[in-house]
């Protein structure tokens, strides 16, 4: 048998065939959260990173010296308030915060730029379950270590600890919202959410006429991203003796895991899409 010259391999038919499935076929992570059978899916995934975002900045600014760990505009100000008042704990701790944050986000992006751009629904479900098992794993530390560690409040370095792997995780969940590339949806923050909001009530009322029930339901999902963060920061003050709450954030990725991984009945109608 003869040898195959240079570029041959290139044109046999199974290389070439190989080679259009993974070109022509597929959807991207966009894509994803339009197509019919996976928005209620990918709704029900926002709702609970927006839950676990609130959750966990509650839990940073009440017991690990009031910064948060997603909430980057706020640590920016902490950053300014430690440098004018000489206060040098909050500036470490804010700084760390961002820092690590970042880190977390060039995490996570890099895990999703490993994965090809565009890819089966079932692919890309695996694609986002294997990187939030990353962010599992961290909440899962922090919650053990925040278990361990007696008397928290006098513990400064296990705080700054416990901010990073909560800001490494929050990182890593921003990185995959962010990706999906909604309109006003980040997850970690809702500046962008009320602003959004606020834009379609006013294209809204300057175009009347009867409301489709996508336009409403569109709407309702960034009031329900709203009132999802009020709501956990409400319940982290109401359970703050409670032993579960700093497992939550490892129950609620837990949750967000198996929502990706397993088929459930239509609970929201629609996401906001860059087209909307």
């Amino acid at each position: 048998m003869g040898t195959l010259k240079q570029g041959e391999l290139s044109m046999c038919p199974h290389t070439k065939a190989m080679q259009t499935e993974s070109e022509g076929t597929g959807i991207t992570l966009p894509e994803l959260a339009r197509a019919p059978r996976e928005r209620e899916r990918i709704a029900l995934f926002i709702l609970l990173v927006t839950l676990n975002a609130g959750w966990t900045d509650m839990l940073a600014y009440f017991f690990l010296g009031h910064v948060f760990a997603s909430f980057l505009t706020g640590n920016f100000l902490f950053i300014g308030l430690g440098l004018a008042q000489g206060n040098s704990g909050l500036l470490i701790r804010a700084l760390t915060a961002v820092l690590v944050s970042f880190v977390g986000v060039t995490l996570g992006t890099f895990c999703l730029g490993r994965a090809p751009q565009r890819q089966t629904e079932q692919t890309w479900r695996t694609t986002l379950v294997r990187t939030l098992l990353i962010e599992w794993l961290l909440f899962l530390a922090f919650a053990i270590l925040w278990r361990v560690t007696s008397n928290l409040s006098q513990q400064g370095e296990v705080q700054i600890l416990l901010l990073c792997l909560a800001a490494l995780g929050m990182g890593i969940q921003g990185a995959l919202v962010e990706a999906f590339n909604f309109p006003g949806v980040v997850a970690n923050a809702l500046t962008g959410t009320v602003l959004t909001l606020g834009q379609r009530i006013v294209q809204g009322l300057g175009h009347p006429g009867p409301e489709s029930e996508e336009w409403r339901w569109r709407n309702i999902f960034l009031v329900i991203l709203l009132l999802i963060y009020v709501v956990s920061a409400i319940a982290v003050v109401l359970t703050s003796a409670s032993l579960l709450t700093p497992v939550v954030p490892v129950i609620i990725v837990t949750i967000a895991i198996f929502a990706l991984l397993f088929p459930f009945r239509q609970a929201v109608r629609s996401l906001p899409t860059s087209s909307s």
